[in-house]
């Protein structure tokens, strides 16, 4: 299939084109939402079974990874119906801006917020550093931010959750816009995130392995972590860790 390329608000390139939904990682970081809609879902599957097409969803590749920003609920119908791909647009974008992306899609379409979330949304914005206007070096106001966030939260909500989520940069609101010094304190590195997942992943999979006696589905299981494990090391130059001596 032909990519379509298009240039997104930010400028970065976009390209349109059918991925693997088992190719995606569906991640609750980049998911504000506190839990999926399930009427959504059937609404969806629904409409989907009736000969509807609906918007390709986005996805952001993060340090190689496609990750889902927008659309879980339509994935979670095309899986339902039993559908293994899913039309998608796809930005490279860092983890700080793929999971503002995923805030901001939530924030234009869809039911309102939750505060839990409006406040998760909040945090993923100054993450980003959205609150730095360009080429100025100065500082959003509390009252910018809430538009920018669609109203989800007042610019009172905001100041508050300012000094408690990010106390150092709340110094600097403290006295009006002025320059930035200040880094918002940055989340856990986005390789520790993937090696943190995938350590849970094995570690699972040396659990429940153990369980399976079906000769057919053990191999298929060994089958899947073969293939698994010549993926990540073609990805790229791997060392062991050194082993300590037994004492």
């Amino acid at each position: 299939m032909t990519d379509a390329t298009t240039a997104s608000p930010s400028g970065a390139d976009e390209a349109t084109r059918e991925l693997s939904i088992s190719d995606l990682l569906r991640d609750q970081r980049y998911q504000i939402r506190a839990k999926t809609d399930e009427a959504a879902v059937r609404r969806y599957a629904n409409a989907l079974r009736s000969g509807a097409e609906m918007p390709p969803v986005r996805v952001a590749i993060v340090d190689g990874v496609p990750v889902l920003v927008d659309g879980h609920h339509r994935v979670a119908a095309h899986v339902s119906i039993g559908r293994s791909t899913v039309m998608a647009v796809i930005v490279t974008a860092p983890a700080s801006e793929a999971r503002w992306l995923a805030a901001q899609a939530n924030l234009e379409h869809g039911l309102p917020l939750k505060p839990r979330e409006a406040r998760e949304a909040f945090r993923a914005f100054i993450r980003a550093r959205k609150h730095v206007l360009k080429g100025r070096r100065r500082l959003m106001s509390l009252r910018d931010i809430a538009k920018a966030l669609s109203g989800a939260a007042t610019h009172m909500s905001i100041h508050r959750w300012m000094k408690k989520d990010f106390p150092k940069l709340s110094k600097e609101y403290g006295g009006g816009p002025g320059p930035t010094s200040n880094e918002p304190p940055a989340p856990e590195s986005q390789q520790q995130v993937h090696f943190t997942d995938a350590m849970k992943a094995v570690a699972q999979v040396q659990i429940t392995g153990r369980a399976i006696r079906d000769p057919e589905l053990r191999g298929r299981l060994i089958a899947a972590i073969e293939d698994g494990l010549k993926i990540v090391r073609e990805v790229g130059p791997w060392t062991l860790p050194e082993m300590s001596p037994d004492f």
